[in-house]
């Protein structure tokens, strides 16, 4: 059983056998110039308080 999980975390142990990364934008970052235009203007109701 040692030998097994020793063999298996053998690739892990130098980066040449590492495969290249691709990193991706996070939605966040892809769709930044969308998500800071505003889409419609906001209505805010009055909420009546109730003094009691």
């Amino acid at each position: 059983a040692t030998f097994d999980c020793l063999l298996k975390t053998y690739g892990f142990l130098t980066p040449d056998f590492w495969r290249e990364t691709r990193f991706t934008k996070s939605p966040f970052q892809e769709y930044t110039d969308l998500l800071a235009k505003p889409t419609k203007t906001l209505i805010l109701e009055e909420v009546e308080k109730d003094d009691a």
